[in-house]
């Protein structure tokens, strides 16, 4: 049962919580958290954007703080940004005879085959440093090893995956370009991660794991993304 439960997460991890991802924009005077799924944004509970942190173009850290009052989050910072992270709360998910469904605490009764809690990190690149070629920290995270912005369709984007710092192996990923590609990251926690299309390029690693911290959930997936603008 077990094993049967473990097969049916995993599936539910790769086709549905991983589709979203959390991207920065810039704003005439601030900065937005926009909730990406494939080619569309969509809305989100202001209170899922945990926390941001901002990077000047010079590489060093910017204040930024998150303003709430709106009916959407607003990025405030005292600088211009070169990148941009968020941690984001994506919620708890099962999956029901009804399919896939975002839930509250409080779940609906009826036949449940998996429970999940979903967490997302996130880097945005407005400008390249090379500061920025290193970790800053995030409990997951991808570290560019080029500078992307410099990057056309066709070529390959080499990146290393950390997890609580270390480097994460066999790490699959999604991007804007693949839902599912089949490239993971090697032993080192290194990948390379092909560039098909123009415009906004998002890749993301994902991590899964059976939830013991939490009783309401049975698995728990983390995943990290990095974005950017190819031209």
């Amino acid at each position: 049962m077990k094993v049967v439960l473990f097969l049916l997460m995993s599936t539910f991890v790769a086709t549905v919580c991983f589709a979203h991802q959390i991207v920065a924009s810039k704003k005439e005077n601030s900065y937005e958290a926009n909730y990406w799924n494939h080619d569309s944004f969509e809305p989100y509970a202001k209170e899922q954007l945990k926390g941001v942190k901002a990077f000047g173009a010079n590489g060093k850290v910017v204040s930024a703080g998150i303003d709430y009052s709106g009916s959407a989050p607003k990025i405030l910072t005292d600088a211009d940004v070169g990148m941009m992270s968020f941690s984001f709360d994506a919620g708890q998910w099962i999956k029901g005879t009804k399919g896939f469904e975002l839930v509250s605490k409080n779940q609906p009764k009826g036949i449940i085959f998996g429970t999940l809690k979903s967490h997302k990190f996130s880097k945005t690149l407005f400008s390249w440093n090379e500061a920025f070629a290193k970790p800053v920290g995030l409990y997951m995270e991808i570290v560019p090893l080029v500078n992307p912005l410099v990057l056309k369709v066709g070529d390959t984007f080499p990146v290393l995956v950390l997890k609580e710092g270390m480097p994460l192996a066999n790490a699959g990923f999604e991007s804007s370009d693949e839902e599912e590609p089949s490239y993971k990251t090697d032993a080192y926690g290194i990948a390379q991660i092909p560039v098909k299309k123009k415009g906004l390029f998002i890749v993301a690693a994902k991590y899964y794991a059976q939830q013991y911290a939490d009783p309401s959930v049975d698995a728990v997936t983390i995943q990290s993304s990095l974005s950017f603008t190819v031209k």
